[in-house]
């Protein structure tokens, strides 16, 4: 009997460490978790582009990309001169799990896949909400060139990607949802280049511009619920830019000053701390900043953290 369950625990480990190596080198990508049988949705129809526009995507497709990295909803991948980067959709987290089905035919678990069934469509719908306000509304603060939601017959062309192992993919991309970007480089590293450059005065001009685009937004009704500045932000041409576009809601409330200075408290707080520690003086230029934004009040406010340092203002779409 001890052998047995030494047997079956032994098993057990294996399957699960197989497992974890699998998902390491791989990343857990796969061409299955980028694929989704959605329905056309009007809502997700982009506006008309521009034929500068149609020329910069032809130009960007006409390449191959290679696996970069992935978020907490898309799997990223690099274009080979280093200049875009392509978005999929890692379906998997936007799906219940397929092992439940084994047992919907138990009520209580019928009634709690329908219950998953519908969040996972709800958290999914935020997203793709959020990429549409990146390209059509916030184009210029996040570097989004195009997004495609709904399947087409626009683009008639495969893109080559390479997956972690290297492995090539054909992705036909009229079939596909994606975000095509720019790439920029991480807003921590960008400053730490600059300040090794003697560039002090640049690298206060980007605190300054950060914060001014941040105020953009939300004068305009316009907010990042993920406060993970220093992970969602990126440097592109001397300005900041989102490199994660899923969390962006519309709501007419931010524009108050009572919720945006909080906001702008909270989105800054940890990007202080770290240059505190790493940069005292732009610590100090920050905070001069934020004084002159908030007023007094900056010196009373405090942190409100949420969970997974997601906010929870829900999106109102704008009156057309």
């Amino acid at each position: 009997m001890i052998k047995k369950t030494l047997l079956l625990l032994t098993l057990v480990v294996s399957f699960y460490a197989a497992g974890r190596l699998y998902y390491a080198l791989t990343g857990g990508f796969t061409m299955g978790n980028i694929e989704a049988d959605i329905p056309h949705d009007p809502r997700w129809e982009m506006r008309p582009l521009a034929q500068t526009e149609k020329n910069e995507i032809e130009k960007a497709f006409d390449q191959p990309y290679h696996y970069l990295g992935k978020g907490c909803q898309a799997y990223v991948f690099a274009s080979e001169d280093g200049n875009y980067v392509v978005k999929f959709f890692k379906y998997q987290r936007f799906r219940p799990q397929a092992w439940i089905n084994l047992f919907t035919f138990i009520p209580a678990v019928e009634k709690y896949q329908l219950g998953k069934v519908q969040e996972k469509k709800e958290k999914l719908e935020k997203v793709f909400t959020s990429w549409k306000i990146a390209f059509e509304t916030l184009k210029n603060e996040t570097g989004v060139i195009y997004v495609h939601l709904n399947k087409s017959n626009e683009w008639d062309r495969v893109l080559t990607i390479r997956d972690k192992l290297g492995m090539k993919h054909e992705v036909k991309l009229d079939q596909i949802e994606f975000t095509l970007q720019r790439r920029a480089v991480m807003l921590k590293p960008a400053i730490d280049q600059l300040i090794a450059d003697g560039q002090n005065e640049q690298a206060e001009r980007l605190i300054d511009r950060l914060l001014a685009m941040l105020l953009s937004e939300y004068a305009r009704g316009y907010a990042d619920n993920d406060h993970a500045l220093m992970q969602n932000t990126g440097v592109l041409d001397g300005r900041p830019i989102h490199i994660d576009i899923g969390q962006f809601i519309h709501n007419d409330s931010v524009k108050a000053p009572k919720v945006f200075k909080q906001e702008l408290y909270d989105k800054t707080y940890d990007f202080h701390k770290w240059l505190i520690k790493h940069h005292p003086s732009l610590a100090k230029h920050l905070e001069m900043r934020l004084v002159v934004i908030m007023g007094p009040d900056y010196f009373y406010k405090a942190p409100y953290f949420h969970k997974g340092d997601v906010a929870k203002i829900p999106h109102i779409e704008p009156v057309q």
